[in-house]
């Protein structure tokens, strides 16, 4: 009796959790409530062992048995707002925060498709909506933030333009201002310290970039 009473007891807590958060994945250390999350995680577990109507009860509520399977759905919803919200571009040149997340989700996406470690059925939602799997992009992903990437685009789109990658100091790229002639002394300068990360090394050398 006294199990079932501890056990409708966290199951209540779980149903107050749901909402006040519109979410079921209670984090392991869940610092509001530690039992809760300690809870959750042991249902989980014991999804076997566990009667079949404290998993009929748990289902009614939407439970998450998979919590990596949420968090992936999460993570595609938010993608598939932030590209209606933004003209159908997928790309995350601002510093805030969520974007950063976002960006850094994508990249992960995309370096898992290069190395075949994504399921198909991922590979269809996201194909679905007009994902790209950029191979430089994903051969690359997760050390280069969406920042350095578009300002490495600028570079290639002078080189082709100019035939060189000795772009002065003081070159601002007209159509949106940005600083390409000091970010490529800094590339420079980076890479004299030895604080340049190898992957974007790789990338530059690919270009013929003269250091």
């Amino acid at each position: 009796k006294n199990q079932n009473k501890n056990w409708n007891e966290m199951f209540r807590r779980l149903v107050s959790y749901k909402k006040q958060h519109n979410s079921m994945v209670v984090p392991y250390v869940y610092i509001a409530d530690p039992k809760l999350g300690r809870w959750v995680n042991t249902q989980r577990y014991k999804k076997n062992p566990i009667s079949e109507h404290r998993v009929n009860l748990l289902d009614s509520i939407g439970f998450v048995w998979n919590a990596q399977d949420n968090q992936w759905d999460e993570m595609f919803q938010k993608l598939v707002a932030y590209k209606n919200q933004h003209n159908g571009s997928m790309s995350f040149p601002s510093r805030d925060e969520a974007d950063i997340q976002l960006g850094t989700w994508v990249c992960t996406q995309r370096h898992r498709y290069s190395i075949k470690t994504i399921s198909v059925h991922r590979i269809e939602r996201l194909e679905s909506i007009g994902f790209v799997w950029n191979e430089r992009y994903a051969k690359y992903a997760c050390v280069l933030d969406g920042k350095w990437m578009e300002m490495y685009d600028q570079l290639v789109a002078y080189k082709i333009q100019h035939k060189s990658t000795q772009v002065p100091r003081t070159y601002t790229c007209e159509n949106n201002d940005m600083h390409l002639g000091r970010w490529v002394m800094n590339q420079r300068n980076a890479y004299n310290r030895g604080k340049l990360l190898e992957k974007r090394k790789d990338l530059l050398n690919s270009i013929d970039f003269v250091w």
